[in-house]
């Protein structure tokens, strides 16, 4: 199966830890002249040996001016006493932690590998707040702001000396450099309440949302009369230069679990709230706020029913898919393009989400440390670290590195691209792991190397398809957006038919083509117009192979259905010729007329345009012809509009559509393997169809005339079965080769 292969590097030099020998993709720091029990690590040596061949550190060095070995000594005692606030990633290979005392822990990480190489504390701010405790802090590289539980007060330190924009993201100074000059600001909000502030910036860092959770039922006992200021929970504050202010406030409709800036649109907001009813149930409810002439308007509002309460929450990069982590160990995706929820049960509990930069895979990880791998369809990824015997689980059991229990708090992808870093010897993305009271962890991503894909969809697909996984790639690809990521889609729509065409073919082939085929010709929602031109014609050029290929396998109604969605005459002339060969007489009669049909068609189309638009009838006759001009564009936007998309969103069927729909989409909940099942779309037989129109009734008709030759000739061979079509109850003659 295809898995995730990672490194963990553990910024400690601690002896808590208990790392079997074999196990070479985990690493952690020793003192020097550290002795090892043989018995608990008998290759202790040979590990040894083994990591300082790959340059990277098994001892760090305590040579000035770094002094890497008190430096992490120093950082260890420092998130042992202090609550880490942001995790903020500078570059590729610069991390600041914010610490909740004011401290800011600068870590500069090897090009190479998961090390720390160098190690800064800058504790300027520490005592500089109007309080020595805050409650959450925000960082940029033009200012510092703190917030505080007890008092509705921020604290703005605004760098009045920074150095120019080229070099703010490659130098790194101490804090009394840039001279910082604090302001506090009084926000609205309760008084004389304990609340978990929270701060988070919009992508031109000039807005800053502060929000906290407050329970909408929760009762004011001590003030007869309350205003919306003291009520409010949402505070948008404008940053210009030195100067911070209160743009505008809110109050949420039910307790938030999650509000925060969009990270590509700067006057979005996103929230998440939930609400518990009488009787238990949990219904969530996500928000779209708009910041709109200095107020706060509601853009849009779904509700999510759960049967569990939200513990995490998280959105893709393209923040189209909110991802929920529920309390009974459910993980539900809502997406807001395809306006489908989709879920699945995960092994562990989920307490922290993150979306790996790339979009196409998601972490979930529980208190315990413990990390398992979703793809953006829920599909479970096996894990592993790097070990002798490659063994994926799972999941990744971090928990059982360590000699006592430990509180993983929070997750944060790189957001750089690995390929912008220095002297980087192989393709990794970087993880960093936030514990409760330490150690600082860093988890390495190993990515293609050779393909240069920071885990796209088209990789993932080819891993898929590499280890025989169709139906989870069917599934990838069923998740995509062929408007946005369009030449993904196509990459990975082209892999999986090219190599199912590859194969001999039988039912669970057979649908997994159809299936891939209408993720293009019968999508939901439908795909733009300009996108179908743009990727019609290769996909056609697909859907032609997949229907020779049928035929080579006599799957002659397959093959006449797909003939009839793709409406080409030389595919009707193909299935008469080879109908002829195999004695399907009646088949072969009906394939010709459609030919003759479709070439009739196609010249009637040809001569309504001649006559619309010949030079001689003037402008009075062009105004004559202006209906038959609308027919002609009418039928050509039918032609060229697929007619498997067509017939997919016709209100005729708009009943097998929904139902077909359904069928594609995994909804299933609970299964024990934590996996989605991916049930495939199908053509359907000729009951399925409406036997009334156009495009079956020749060929129904055909089939049931008692004076054909071939009914007269072969009428034993034939198979009456009752069906249940579009328009009722009708007998459908189906042929033996099926």
């Amino acid at each position: 199966m295809a898995s995730c292969l990672s490194e963990l590097f553990i910024w400690s030099l601690k002896n808590q830890y208990a790392i079997p020998d074999n196990l070479v993709g985990v690493h952690v720091y020793h003192d020097k002249g550290e002795q090892a029990s043989f018995q608990e690590h008998p290759y202790q040596e040979e590990k040894q040996l083994y990591t300082e061949g790959r340059d990277m550190t098994w001892c760090p060095r305590n040579k000035r001016p770094e002094r890497l070995r008190d430096s992490i000594k120093e950082v260890e005692e420092l998130l042992g006493q202090h609550r880490c606030l942001q995790v903020r990633w500078r570059s590729r290979q610069l991390l600041q932690l914010v610490l909740s005392n004011g401290a800011i822990i600068s870590l500069v990480v090897c090009g190479h590998s998961g090390d720390v190489e160098r190690i800064f504390i800058d504790k300027f701010m520490v005592g500089k707040f109007s309080q020595e405790t805050v409650c959450h802090a925000f960082l940029t590289d033009q200012y510092m702001v703190a917030c505080h539980a007890d008092t509705p007060r921020v604290d703005y330190a605004h760098f009045t000396r920074r150095p120019p924009l080229n070099e703010a993201a490659k130098r790194l100074d101490k804090l009394s450099t840039l001279e910082p000059k604090v302001v506090q600001l009084d926000i609205p909000g309760p008084k004389g309440r304990r609340l978990e502030r929270k701060f988070s910036s919009n992508i031109h860092q000039d807005k800053l949302l502060l929000w906290w959770s407050v329970s909408s039922s929760e009762p004011w006992p001590w003030s007869p009369m309350t205003s919306e200021v003291e009520r409010a929970n949402l505070i948008v504050l404008a940053v210009n230069g030195p100067f911070i202010e209160v743009l505008t406030h809110s109050k949420t409709e039910c307790d938030p679990v999650y509000a925060g800036f969009s990270c590509i649109q700067p006057h979005k907001i996103y929230t998440v709230e939930q609400t518990v009813g009488a009787r238990g149930d949990v219904m969530a409810r996500t928000t779209i706020l708009e910041i709109i002439h200095e107020k706060i308007q509601t853009a849009a509002v779904v509700t999510i029913p759960l049967k569990g309460t939200v513990m995490c929450q998280a959105r893709n990069p393209a923040e189209d898919k909110l991802l929920l982590g529920c309390s009974d160990g459910s993980m539900v995706m809502y997406d807001q393009h395809k306006k489908v929820t989709l879920f699945t049960r995960a092994a562990v509990l989920p307490t922290s989400l993150a979306w790996h930069p790339g979009g196409t895979i998601v972490f979930a990880a529980s208190s315990h440390g413990d990390i398992q791998v979703f793809d953006m369809a829920l599909t479970p990824l096996r894990a592993q670290f790097v070990t002798e015997d490659p063994e994926p689980e799972k999941f990744l059991k971090i928990s059982r590195l360590f000699r006592t229990s430990v509180t993983l708090k929070s997750i944060d992808w790189c957001m750089f691209d690995p390929q912008s870093s220095e002297n980087v010897t192989d393709y990794m993305d970087a993880m960093f792991l936030t514990f409760e009271k330490g150690p600082p962890a860093l988890l390495m991503l190993h990515l293609g190397a050779v393909s240069r894909e920071r885990f796209s969809a088209v990789e993932l697909t080819k891993e898929y398809i590499k280890h025989r996984q169709i139906d989870e790639a069917v599934s990838l690809l069923s998740s995509l957006n062929w408007d946005s990521e369009g030449a993904a889609c196509y990459s990975c729509l082209s892999a999986i038919v090219n190599h199912l065409l590859r194969q001999p073919l039988n039912a669970d082939r057979e649908a997994q083509l159809q299936a891939t085929l209408a993720t293009f010709y019968a999508p939901k929602p439908a795909v733009s117009e300009v996108t179908i031109v743009e990727y019609r014609d290769p996909i056609s050029r697909l859907a032609r192979r997949f229907f020779h290929h049928l035929l080579r396998y006599a799957r002659f109604d397959k093959a006449f259905l797909l003939a009839v969605d793709i409406g080409a005459r030389d595919l009707f002339m193909d299935l008469h010729y080879m109908a002829q060969d195999k004695g399907e007489t009646a088949l072969a009669e009906v394939a010709r007329r459609k030919a003759e049909q479709a070439d009739a068609d196609s010249l009637d189309a040809f001569d309504i345009l001649d006559d619309g638009l010949g030079l001689d009838n003037g402008f009075s006759s062009h105004h004559g012809n202006q209906s038959h001009l609308e027919e002609a564009a009418e039928q050509e936007n039918l032609v060229d509009q697929h007619p498997w998309q067509h017939e997919f969103y016709s209100q005729s069927e708009g009943g097998r559509s929904a139902a077909a729909s359904s069928r594609s989409r995994a909804r299933g909940q609970g299964q024990g393997n934590g996996s989605l099942r991916f049930q495939n779309g199908d053509f359907g037989g000729v009951g399925d169809l409406d036997l009334n129109g156009d495009l079956i009734s020749d060929y129904t008709a055909a089939l049931m005339d008692p004076h054909h030759s071939y009914s007269a000739g072969q009428g034993d061979d034939l198979d009456d079965e009752e069906e249940e079509g579009a328009s009722g109850n009708v007998k459908v003659i189906h042929f033996g080769i099926v």
